[in-house]
């Protein structure tokens, strides 16, 4: 169910400007939002720590591009206080239900917190999670092939643990992320050659895994060719119904007498 676009008024009841919150992530309309949080709102969420306003646009807001409906199943308020269970449609056909209760002082809103609830979906839904996860899998792969950094970065979380093959032994955040992906994609004068194998995935309700084998092959600035196997763990969380790399481990073996990588063997 779809809830109606309209304004807050000086006349809004306490539940009256809950269902706009709503209304202006349905309808992605950033000036509703704005204009209904005090400029000392803060946000929690098992994810976030009382969050301010500028990083609740960073984190919360973009993911109002995924959002579908919400289905407002309950909604109890008491003075300035607010509890609403409601039930989300995501666009990729996800639903989940979650508890929030919000605080108003003078008309806007300044306080959130959210509760986390179960997903919605029948065991018929359940496949397509790992569908969703092989595809997320094979678009890391053409964004490789095609060097195109924003859609390799796209399921990436902004507080990424990264495990990578080269120093140092671990790096945190997407910008990270980007910035070394950039810096590899650059080395190659050709594209990358980039393909996996053995593929194999893992899922509970909210978190997943998978793991593989890739070979990366193509040549660089300076002449030289690269053509080497590599190991593959990658763990996703969900996150607003959509499946989130929040960690990933890529490395190589390592010849035990002689301490150096062994980047010739093939599975």
């Amino acid at each position: 169910m779809k809830t109606e676009k309209n304004e807050a008024t000086d006349k809004d009841s306490i539940s009256d400007l809950v269902r706009k919150c709503f209304s202006a992530y349905e309808f992605k309309d950033r000036q509703m939002i704005e204009d209904l949080l005090s400029d000392d709102f803060t946000f929690t969420s098992p994810l976030d720590d009382h969050i301010d306003r500028i990083e609740y646009f960073k984190r919360c807001w973009p993911n109002s591009e995924n959002i579908q409906s919400f289905q407002i199943e309950k909604l109890f308020e008491n003075g300035n206080e607010a509890f609403v269970r409601y039930e989300c449609e995501m666009k990729a056909g996800k639903k989940f239900r979650n508890t929030e209760w919000f605080r108003f002082e003078v008309g806007k809103l300044k306080e959130v917190q959210v509760f986390f609830g179960e997903e919605t979906q029948s065991a018929d839904e359940e496949e397509t999670d790992e569908a969703a996860i092989r595809k997320l899998i094979e678009d890391r792969v053409k964004a490789v092939r095609d060097k195109d950094i924003n859609a390799l970065l796209s399921n990436h979380a902004l507080d990424i643990l990264s495990f990578d093959v080269i120093n140092p032994l671990q790096y945190i955040g997407a910008d990270t992320v980007r910035e070394r992906a950039e810096k590899w994609f650059s080395a190659y004068q050709s594209s990358i050659g980039y393909e996996i194998r053995d593929l194999s995935i893992t899922i509970s309700e909210t978190v997943a895994f998978c793991h593989y084998l890739y070979r990366v092959s193509g040549t660089l600035t300076d002449g030289g060719k690269v053509e080497m196997w590599v190991r593959a763990t990658v763990c996703l969380c969900k996150i607003d119904g959509m499946w989130t790399i929040v960690h990933e481990h890529q490395s190589v073996p390592f010849d035990s007498e002689t301490g150096k990588a062994s980047l010739n063997l093939e599975p």
